[in-house]
């Protein structure tokens, strides 16, 4: 497949009223947002999407206001992954309608693939439903339990699965995924998706990586990504070492990582409104302590800007 992504990938939070029904009226501006800050696609439904907190329905019409709001500078990947195969086919299907630049999508994660041949069963089966479109195996064994070598999950799948494209690896397993990147000539677009080890990951091969962080702090891994490029390795480092702080501060207010980063977009401007249950959302002290924690580290000033 020629797809390939490049760079930062944001996994946008999903937007919601004050009530937690979706908010569609967001998007254009969430996604100027990304656009403006450095971001060059959207992965949408993911995790950091409260994907499978939502319904089908939902899915559907969340894909559709971010593929309208597409363009060459920011595509978007959308997440099909179920633990329905009949909805994860629906979902494949109507992003390739829609015009979506690619999909990805976890194994079920409540009866869960015993073993990478029953992973590639259920990745060929959901990516039949969109034959020409490009197709990401979505790794994540801290959500889905599922921690099989994927290198060995690409050997397995490269003559079953004619589109696929490559890995979103949401992983600290850096030989396999180095395994990976390398395996049949670099073949395969393996996009690394932990933000806190993105040095790591670029070190082990990664030319993309999908996060949660990119979404607001996008400049900092820009130029994490650029002093490292320039051969500024003690820079990059320090870099590193303060995105690592600014992802420690959201993890240790009392709530889910998650929950803490979609208020902080509150605080640049890109309201995204609560997380839905059962996550908690952080109360009135909680968000208080955030924005001090966050002040102390000098966030506001290298975190994403409206309009930058």
């Amino acid at each position: 497949m020629s797809t390939r992504f490049r760079g930062l990938v944001a996994a946008p939070f999903t937007p919601f009223h004050a009530d937690r029904s979706l908010n569609l009226d967001v998007i254009p501006a969430y996604a100027r947002f990304l656009r403006d800050n450095g971001v060059g696609a959207a992965f949408v439904c993911g995790t950091t999407g409260e994907g499978l907190s939502l319904t089908l329905e939902e899915r559907l019409r969340i894909a559709e206001r971010w593929v309208a709001c597409a363009d060459d500078r920011l595509r978007v990947i959308v997440h099909v992954g179920h633990t329905c195969l009949t909805d994860a086919r629906t979902l494949t299907a109507h992003a390739a309608k829609i015009g979506a630049s690619a999909v990805s999508a976890l194994t079920p994660c409540f009866f869960k693939p015993r073993n990478n041949a029953e992973v590639v069963n259920w990745c060929e089966a959901v990516a039949a439903a969109a034959p020409t479109l490009p197709f990401y195996y979505y790794n994540i064994p801290s959500m889905t339990g599922i921690d099989y070598p994927v290198v060995d999950f690409l050997a397995q799948a490269q003559d079953r699965i004619p589109s696929l494209a490559g890995v979103k690896y949401t992983h600290e397993n850096l030989p396999d995924y180095q395994a990976c990147v390398a395996y049949a000539q670099g073949r395969y677009d393996i996009l690394f998706g932990r933000d806190e080890l993105l040095l790591e990951g670029t070190d082990a091969g990664a030319l993309g990586a999908v996060g949660s962080t990119y979404n607001y702090a996008a400049p900092l891994y820009l130029r994490l990504l650029a002093a490292r490029a320039a051969g500024h390795a003690s820079e990059a480092r320090t870099l590193q070492d303060t995105a690592i702080k600014m992802i420690a501060i959201c993890n240790g207010i009392g709530v889910t990582h998650l929950a803490a980063s979609k208020a902080l977009m509150a605080m640049l401007g890109v309201d995204c409104g609560p997380v839905r249950l059962p996550l908690a959302q952080p109360d009135a002290t909680q968000l208080a302590t955030l924005r001090t924690r966050l002040n102390e580290i000098g966030f506001f000033d290298f975190a994403g800007r409206i309009g930058a």
